[in-house]
């Protein structure tokens, strides 16, 4: 196909309704602005507002992420450091706000499900509290639990496995 040197478009099929469908030849992908969502998690935090995180790995960068809402914003992805994640949890536990370090960690090797259960046994073996959904009531085999802070929740929803349970139970959470 041949471009239109003018816009840089490819020319679509004509056709009788004098319509141009034409689109761009190549999207190139922006870095994503974690400045900004650091600045966004800071007003977050001055507000004193009581925060929803979920954990999850980005599938285009294979960064650690944390998706971020809270009553007055809507979910922001938040790329994650070591630094970062430890604010995070100091701030739900007890409200006290940090200097958010925009510099994500490198990319993560493992896969999504993987680095979700990660996340998961990071809070139990750390003795949190999480409120987990009867398994009688979970479906697509999926296993459901909430941390619950006085300044944020977190949402685990990670594959159920027979190995998962028997790990969860030997610690005794209430599954």
């Amino acid at each position: 196909m041949e471009k239109n040197n003018d816009l840089g478009l490819l020319p679509m099929a004509e056709n009788d309704y004098g319509f141009d469908f034409s689109f761009p030849a190549e999207q190139s992908q922006m870095p994503y602005d974690n400045k900004g969502a650091c600045d966004e998690l800071s007003k977050d935090m001055k507000r004193r507002d009581v925060l929803s995180l979920c954990f999850y790995k980005d599938k285009n960068t294979s960064h650690a992420c944390v998706q971020v809402e809270s009553k007055n914003v809507a979910p922001y992805k938040l790329q994650l450091n070591p630094a970062l994640f430890a604010g995070l949890m100091r701030y739900i536990e007890n409200g006290k706000p940090f200097e958010c370090d925009p510099v994500p960690m490198d990319a993560i090797q493992t896969d999504d499900e993987t680095y979700k259960t990660d996340m998961l046994r990071l809070f139990v073996n750390a003795n949190k509290t999480i409120q987990w959904t009867p398994l009688f009531r979970e479906r697509n085999g999926k296993l459901s639990g909430t941390h619950i802070a006085k300044y944020g929740k977190v949402f685990f929803y990670v594959e159920c496995t027979d190995e998962l349970l028997d790990w969860l139970r030997e610690r005794k959470q209430a599954i």
